[in-house]
């Protein structure tokens, strides 16, 4: 177990994040020789050693060795122009609920400390398949259970802005890693918005796929549930959308030139797709919902609700300028709350009730509940869920028609104290469940739809005389199956708000 270890104070000691360059320059830098994969390792490996310590993001460790010798392989494909992935050379983190192939998988759990897997789960399969290099497993809370990343086998994982606060969760060690630039890359799942608030909480953006079973990915123990997802988090959407694609899409092998000329042409293709001034291009500018609250229906505190206002007096700037289209409207959610709460007990009985029954002392009392909430159901209430689950799916896609992308916040809360298992109230409001603060992701979920979480700017806590500026997350909604096409607007709002 690790032991517990003294949280330091906001200071010049503590630095603030620098994530890696894009994918897209440094596969440029391995293709003209600037830099290779094994010098990026070691980068990696030296801010590994110099922030983690403190940041706890990734407590199990892939042997050095191991990984600079698969640098050094894929550097080599690289120069003799071989057919590489499209993430060739560059280095990844895995999420401790993932298994990985003789590389430690607790799970989060006692039960599972020194649990070692013969075989990796899909998603690893495939990011490694597309010239990732695995170089650690990214923290998580027990068995992925809650918006706080601690567990009592690996500790907790700080926030690299405030080491006061939480990194989110389920996916937090992934995204801490992804926001210090200890890897390019990491994967991680998403329930209620296990990609996303750890995304939004450091400062980074992560991607919650369409739900589209697939039982080929063993995402659930029900290979034909599609409320879990899995997915990734990186530093920026373009670079996210190459990890989606090995995830979801996976394309052949080929030399890096032809990745690099792909990446020349779909630049190029993007920004006539949303530049008003390209002649003949016949496209109108991009249609975005806007809310923060939903009439209300969603707690959001004051200082998330100051950096959406700010977030959208730039994007009325952009609408005068003809640049986009923003309209106040947000779908129908009505049962949303109990339908979630319902499949989410379903969830974990379906994934951990046998575990339970022999184990139930040695778990979190979080995932105690959760599963004693899904043994107490019948297959009536179930079934009604699910019903109501495809209502809202209509509903939602009904709405999406006239728009582009919904955007609303990611997190209805700033990240909040380690102290804290979860929030109990916003701004004065109490909360009844656990997860109410998560609404603004898990209605999401409810829908199918594909959901993103780009960095929106910064607001420091003001019951916190001590708060540094905090990582807020803005979210946007894209029409289902239509993830390509979410990433296409995602990247040109993120870059309108990085013209403030």
């Amino acid at each position: 177990m690790t032991a517990s270890k003294p949280v330091p104070e906001p200071s010049a000691a503590f630095p603030a994040p620098q994530p890696l360059p894009p994918i897209a320059t440094l596969l440029r830098e391995f293709h003209s020789g600037e830099r290779t994969p094994v010098e990026l390792m070691q980068h990696c490996f030296e801010t590994i050693d110099r922030l983690d310590p403190q940041i706890n993001a990734l407590p199990t460790r892939v042997a050095r060795e191991q990984a600079l010798a698969l640098a050094e392989r894929a550097g080599e494909a690289i120069r003799n122009g071989e057919p590489v992935g499209a993430l060739a050379g560059l280095s990844y983190a895995a999420k401790d609920m993932h298994r990985t192939a003789g590389v430690r998988t607790t799970f989060g759990s006692p039960i599972y400390a020194d649990h070692v897997p013969d075989s990796n789960d899909p998603i690893v399969e495939r990011v490694l398949a597309a010239g990732a290099i695995l170089i650690a497993k990214s923290n998580t809370p027990e068995f992925a259970a809650g918006s706080q990343t601690f567990n009592p086998v690996l500790g907790k994982t700080l926030n690299p802005y405030d080491p006061r606060r939480t990194v989110g969760g389920s996916s937090g060690g992934g995204a801490a890693a992804v926001a210090c630039g200890m890897v390019a890359v990491a994967d991680g799942s998403d329930l209620a918005a296990s990609l996303r608030n750890p995304a939004s909480f450091c400062g980074v953006a992560g991607l919650r796929p369409s739900s589209i079973a697939n039982p080929a990915m063993e995402v659930s123990a029900n290979g034909f549930s599609s409320l879990g997802t899995v997915g990734a988090m990186a530093p920026r959407v373009a670079d996210l959308r190459w990890v989606n694609r090995a995830i979801h899409a996976p394309l052949a092998p080929r030399p890096l030139s032809k990745w690099l000329e792909s990446i020349d042409r779909e630049v190029a293709a993007r920004r006539t797709k949303f530049d008003k001034s390209a002649a003949g291009t016949g496209q109108r500018p991009p249609r975005l919902a806007w809310t923060v609250d939903a009439g209300g229906a969603m707690p959001v505190s004051s200082p998330v609700r100051k950096a959406m206002q700010r977030v959208h007096e730039r994007l009325r700037e952009a609408e005068r300028a003809g640049r986009i289209e923003l309209v106040d409207a947000f779908p129908d959610f009505a049962g949303a709350d109990d339908c979630f709460q319902v499949l989410r007990g379903e969830y974990f009985v379906e994934n951990w009730g046998e575990l339970y029954r022999s184990e139930r002392s040695r778990m979190k009392d979080t995932v105690v509940w959760n599963i004693e909430q899904g043994l107490a159901l019948d297959a009536e209430r179930i079934a009604a869920a699910s019903v109501m689950r495809s209502r809202i799916f209509r509903r939602t896609a009904g709405f999406m028609r006239d728009f582009d992308a919904w955007l609303l916040p990611t997190a209805q809360v700033l990240p909040f104290a380690h102290e804290l298992a979860y929030p109990t109230e916003v701004d004065g409001e109490p909360l009844k469940t656990y997860i109410d603060w998560l609404r603004s992701c898990y209605w999401i979920t409810v829908s199918g739809h594909p959901g993103l979480s780009i960095p929106a700017g910064f607001e420091p806590d003001p019951d916190d005389p001590r708060s540094v500026p905090l990582p807020v997350g803005l979210q946007l909604m894209g029409r289902f199956g239509e993830d390509e096409s979410l990433l296409d607007v995602g990247e040109f709002v993120e870059g309108l708000l990085a013209e403030q």
